[in-house]
């Protein structure tokens, strides 16, 4: 699985979105579908804030873009995980306890072959510099969490706190990396969402830290 979401080339941009899933947003109320994400609506829009930015979600002209900089072509993951929440979140506050992918219901069956959590990148790039974790993740608007060597959370939205636990590497074992998110996650993203979701957040703090 490769770090940078926009490696897929059948889906690379938020472009590429299905219809239906354009669909299905517009059918669902959008203060409903605000209220359950922590999203806003001002009539022709959402705002929604994902790993530290604001996004802009247009039904209308099927857009999605980041308000300061409305250029930046946005990854197909990155549209699929705001458009997916904004039509299926139950509205659910989140748990406060970090649980694996695995740990999540399905999760032990789906996360796994193409679907395993990419943890390389994380131990590639901060298994010996595990300060450079916490740097950037609090770049991306997260802080320290108690757990390995360095753990961090941060927003990877506002119902889904993300996690990350790194254990350095030695002389004897190599560096590991563990990819948490909030119990109830299930509660705002179907697994796929949660897996890109998580694809997102290695790629963007790997490429905070290397900025």
């Amino acid at each position: 699985m490769p770090a940078d979401p926009n490696e897929n080339r059948l889906f690379r941009w938020a472009d590429d979105i299905p219809p239906q899933l354009w669909e299905d947003l517009v059918a669902r109320p959008p203060a409903e579908a605000a209220g359950a994400t922590g999203a806003t609506w001002d009539g022709e829009g959402y705002t929604l804030a994902m790993l530290g930015r604001s996004h802009r979600l247009e039904p209308k002209s099927r857009r999605v873009y980041l308000p300061e900089d409305p250029s930046h072509r946005l990854s197909y993951q990155t549209g699929l995980v705001l458009i997916s929440t904004l039509i299926r979140s139950l509205g659910v506050p989140p748990a406060g306890r970090m649980v694996t992918p695995q740990e999540l219901p399905g999760g032990a069956q789906f996360f796994q072959g193409p679907h395993a959590i990419n943890n390389e990148p994380l131990e590639e790039r901060f298994g010996h510099d595990p300060k450079a974790l916490l740097d950037a993740a609090q770049a991306l608007g997260g802080e320290s969490f108690e757990g390995g060597d360095q753990g961090v959370r941060l927003g990877g939205l506002p119902m889904i706190p993300m996690y990350v636990l790194l254990w350095a590497g030695d002389e004897e074992f190599g560096p590991r990396a563990v990819v948490g998110m909030d119990a109830y996650a299930h509660h705002h993203l179907a697994l796929d969402g949660i897996w890109a979701l998580s694809n997102l957040m290695v790629h963007r703090l790997v490429k905070e830290s290397r900025a």
